[in-house]
């Protein structure tokens, strides 16, 4: 039997302090558009954003780093866990994002990994994800999760 499942995926931005060696500046960085609904979606599948969906601006006055991680998703009565690895299972998705001309190589989890290693100062960088789907859904109805982009200077 074919589940579909609608999925809204939230994006929020987070801008760390910086190193203790630095003084008085903090990460200024923007991400548009904030957010991308995936739709209704078929068990196994996966769907892309583009990688040039979204863009990724930093206004800071030096140079950061960008890093990448996700959450659960939430809605109904189970929520659907993100793996560590892409991996999918019953209720379990995973995450993939990558940057314009590229692939989406870099897996999404719940820990910090680094999406763009250096975005030097007033520049910008267009990136998108990719959600694999659960192999199953125990329930259909909508889902909603975050991703967090975090700067840190260099």
């Amino acid at each position: 039997m074919k589940f579909v499942i609608s999925l809204l995926a939230a994006f929020i931005l987070i801008v760390t302090g910086v190193a203790a060696l630095k003084v008085n500046a903090q990460p200024n960085i923007t991400n548009s558009p904030g957010s991308y609904a995936f739709g209704t979606l078929d068990a196994s599948s996966s769907y892309q954003t583009g990688l040039d969906y979204f863009t990724v601006n930093n206004t800071s006055g030096y140079d950061v780093r960008i890093t990448i991680r996700g959450t659960d998703m939430t809605g109904g009565s189970v929520n659907w866990t993100l793996s560590d690895d892409a991996s999918q299972d019953t209720d379990i998705y995973g995450l993939k994002a990558g940057l314009a001309s590229g692939s989406y190589s870099v897996t999404v989890n719940k820990t910090d990994t680094i999406l763009i290693g250096n975005l030097t100062d007033n520049n910008t960088q267009q990136w998108g994800l990719e959600l694999l789907a659960p192999t199953s859904f125990s329930d259909n109805v909508e889902k909603s999760g975050n991703i967090t982009l975090t700067a840190t200077q260099l």
